[in-house]
């Protein structure tokens, strides 16, 4: 990397920090850390507390006055539960700036710090995500996808046009006057594509399950979601597509979008990437263009419609782990869904701690671990299958 690189990233790195990187910078950023996993470790390291406390250091302050100023910082953030980590950090936005325009070197070739072996050894034991899912048939029985006899089975019988342990894929043909529902269900740790008789396709996430006909017929094509799910609508104008997500119906004709209904969350969340899509719930909707997202209170029945960064909420659909200033308690939520484990937090104060993480999706546990580890802001200990906060 060139100096003028480094100094160029150093830049975009003191605007995110301050809140005031552009659209274009945000892109190039991003770009920067997902080009190379060092990258993403040394983001983490120099938007983390131990980056906080050498740029303080630096400047020549004491142990004591060190400390204190950090407490001031965190009882006007993280301590009173209302600023983020990128608004914390303008408060000592000049002292970072220092530091990290004086130490360009860190974006050079120094290595990264590797991982206990403890903690390493412990976290490769947590399961990968790998492709898994139960088909629950019409008359009630299941078919494990991983199971190869079984997958041969749907196809001899032609109620699959092919199927493998990581795509299913439905028959097309004349309409059947009975329709058949079949339901898809991925566990925790687990993800599938699934193409419908229609040439739709569905990614979905784990701890998720959509029912759906074995061949559409009627005036419309509905399908049913709990969890999350991606869909690549197959255009057909006479056939709308429908999702019933809680009371929610998402209605359009060919696109693609997100929708985000787990059970045990306050909202439903429809994300749109391309094309038009209706939201509607108990005759109140509204209408999406791309880029944009409606979330559904489930408790109010209010719709909230803003602007977003696609990425940030279908990012895994295409294999990658993006969170945003988010809190480690939301992290580790979905990463125990993703992964199947369990979280016990020693620090209660730990939980809002807030990261940004962009990773892909599929690499060992022990890492994502790692890069949270490396902030200084937080320990993990793994417990049998228990992922424990101090």
């Amino acid at each position: 990397m060139t100096l003028k690189t480094r100094e160029y990233i150093v830049q975009l790195i003191v605007r995110h920090v301050q809140g005031t990187l552009d659209d274009t910078g945000k892109k190039e950023l991003l770009e920067w850390r997902e080009s190379f996993p060092e990258n993403e470790a040394l983001f983490q390291r120099m938007t983390s507390r131990v980056h906080f406390e050498e740029s303080l250091k630096a400047c020549e302050m004491t142990g004591k006055e060190m400390e204190s100023e950090w407490k001031l910082i965190y009882g006007k953030t993280i301590g009173r539960r209302r600023l983020s980590m990128r608004r914390m950090f303008q408060y000592a936005a000049i002292l970072i700036a220092v530091v990290l325009i004086g130490g360009i070197w860190m974006l050079g070739d120094r290595d990264v710090e590797l991982p206990g072996d403890s903690l390493m050894a412990k976290a490769h034991l947590i399961k990968k995500i790998k492709p898994q899912a139960i088909l629950v048939m019409g008359d009630g029985t299941t078919v494990n996808l991983k199971d190869t006899s079984s997958l041969a089975s749907l196809v001899s019988t032609k109620v699959a046009l092919s199927a493998n342990k990581e795509i299913l894929t439905y028959t097309e043909g004349s309409v059947d006057t009975v329709m058949e529902f079949h339901t898809m269900k991925i566990p925790r740790g687990g993800e599938y594509v699934l193409v419908l008789s229609d040439g739709t396709t569905v990614y979905l996430n784990a701890e998720s399950e959509l029912t759906y006909p074995v061949k559409f017929s009627g005036k419309d094509r509905r399908v049913y979601l709990k969890g999350e799910a991606y869909f690549e609508v197959e255009r057909d104008t006479c056939k709308p597509f429908i999702v019933e997500a809680n009371s929610l119906e998402i209605q359009v004709l060919g696109t693609e979008f997100g929708v985000r209904a787990y059970g045990d969350e306050e909202c439903v969340r429809t994300t749109l990437k391309k094309g038009k899509v209706s939201v509607e719930s108990e005759g109140c909707g509204v209408i999406l263009t791309p880029n944009m997202q409606a979330s559904f209170d489930k408790k109010t029945s209010q719709m909230d419609v803003r602007e977003v960064n696609v990425d940030l909420f279908l990012g895994w659909k295409d294999g990658r782990l993006i969170f945003d200033n988010c809190s480690l308690e939301d992290i580790l939520k979905d990463l125990g869904k993703w992964y199947d484990f369990d979280v016990r937090y020693a620090r209660e104060d730990a939980r809002l701690i807030p990261f940004s993480l962009n990773i892909k999706k599929h690499d060992a546990f022990a890492e994502v671990l790692q890069l949270l580890e490396d902030t200084g802001c937080v320990k993990f200990d793994i417990r049998d299958n228990v992922v424990v906060v101090k």
